[in-house]
């Protein structure tokens, strides 16, 4: 929800989002997604949440009580945005927000939506037409604000041509730099021409302005019913998720100024505007007495708690195949592995699967015991080209168990990838990569910085 004359600059980007024992990857060589109607799981609302281990809450709302809780939010009364100095948000949205379009019950925000023949419009917008709806938009700024962490809410979006719901975040010093230099974190952008996908971007300033987009389709519809909506933010990077599972093709990797500072939190639901190309007030699906709502159960920013998920013994090979095993069934692993220096995703090594004319299977795992009961992923960096039997990011429970794995894709560029869950209830796990190659051209696979994350 760009704040300033927003150009839209998303690659979308497809991936399966709900977890199954095929795992999640993200496939960067994959833009289109299905767009399926139906959701393939019924999702109820009152989702709850649990992070990983490592969190801890820091900040929540949960909307309880009869009203707005003003110590957090700030609601807007204008189509003048006080704190940004902009008229219709920079993006030529047709809506005048209003305190009457903002309330809690029920254990919800509830942002509202109606078409009005009133024409408001505030006298600092003169140059501009009188708008044709109400709705509801709040921010945080100067009451919560923070930096890095995990950043989430869950959400039901409504339906209908022209509905723009948005849950973002503004650096803080907007009102002093202005956009986009100070930096825009898009977590949840929403339109029903592409009612299946969850949309995110970034947005900063470097000689000019800046952008990067991600989303996925999910396979369902995401309006009228709620889900989670997240951002894994650190230093360096961002990671996007929609119901658990990583959106974007790849982390978001910055060291722009606009990322390493306090931003505040907005949630609003928009009306036309020029993601949908400036459409005219009389084509959008929100007919008169009608409402329509985009409504909020909670939003929870949590912070590193200190504590640490379950280490790896050298996940980015910086110290050769240490803590590695290889097995191969036909003693063909020596032609495919190396540990191979620069180009890594991170550090200056990193593991590769390849073959030099000779067909191979290989399977580079590290065991992990000593594991708490619970649900755990593995995910890692990888790239990979030409053809292979098959290629996984896998793990299992024991040495003769059925893996839970993740098909690869070919990968140009370093993306991130993550298997399905898998429950350990005896203490072991084995993870890592299992690749066969028929050794009919340039074929490879690399992997760097293996994660096991606990849910």
């Amino acid at each position: 929800m760009h704040t300033l004359f927003r150009k839209l600059h998303v690659s979308a980007f497809a991936a399966s989002l709900l977890a199954s024992s095929t795992g999640c990857v993200v496939n960067a060589d994959d833009p289109e997604g299905s767009d399926m109607d139906e959701p393939v799981d019924e999702i109820a609302s009152e989702l709850d949440y649990a992070p990983p281990a490592g969190w801890r809450l820091d900040w929540s709302d949960e909307f309880n009580g009869s009203s707005l809780n003003t110590g957090n939010w700030t609601t807007l009364n204008s189509n003048w945005d006080p704190v940004t100095n902009n008229c219709n948000f920079g993006t030529g949205e047709l809506e005048y927000p209003r305190a009457q379009n903002v309330s809690v019950s029920g254990g919800k925000l509830i942002l509202s939506a109606q078409r009005t023949g009133d024409a408001p419009r505030d006298p600092n917008c003169a140059g501009y037409p009188a708008r044709s709806f109400y709705s509801g938009r709040i921010h945080s700024k100067g009451k919560v604000e923070r930096r890095y962490g995990k950043l989430i809410a869950s959400i039901k979006v409504p339906s209908g041509f022209g509905m723009w719901p948005a849950f973002w975040t503004l650096g803080a010093n907007v009102s002093s730099v202005g956009w986009p230099a100070s930096g825009e974190i898009d977590i949840l952008e929403w339109k029903s021409t592409e009612p299946t996908w969850m949309k995110s971007a970034t947005h900063w300033h470097n000689g000019g302005d800046a952008h990067w987009g991600t989303g996925a389709s999910g396979g369902y519809n995401l309006a009228d019913s709620f889900h989670l909506y997240e951002v894994e933010w650190t230093a360096n990077s961002m990671i996007f998720r929609l119901d658990g599972s990583i959106v974007a093709n790849n982390a978001y990797s910055h060291n722009e100024s606009e990322f390493q500072q306090n931003h505040y939190i907005l949630l609003n639901l928009a009306v036309g505007g020029n993601w949908y190309g400036d459409p005219s007030p009389a084509s959008i699906d929100l007919p008169s007495g009608v409402t329509k709502t985009m409504e909020v159960e909670w939003v929870r920013w949590y912070q590193p708690d200190g504590g640490s998920a379950p280490a790896l013994t050298n996940p980015s090979f910086e110290s050769g195949l240490t803590g590695w095993t290889t097995w191969s069934p036909n003693g063909t692993a020596n032609a495919a592995l190396s540990e191979t220096y620069n180009g890594a995703q991170s550090g200056a090594y990193h593991l590769t699967h390849w073959t030099n004319g000779t067909p191979f299977e290989a399977w580079t795992y590290q065991a992990v015991s000593g594991l708490s009961s619970g649900t755990y992923r593995v995910r890692a960096w990888v790239r990979k080209g030409g053809a292979f039997n098959f290629a996984r990011l896998q793990a299992k429970t024991c040495g003769s168990c059925a893996p839970t794995m993740t098909e690869l894709g070919t990968y140009g560029n370093w993306t991130q990838v993550e298997t399905g869950p898998i429950n350990v209830t005896g203490g072991y796990l084995e993870l890592g990569l299992h690749s066969n190659s028929p050794a009919n051209g340039a074929n490879f696979i690399h992997m760097d910085s293996v994660q096991i994350i606990k849910l």
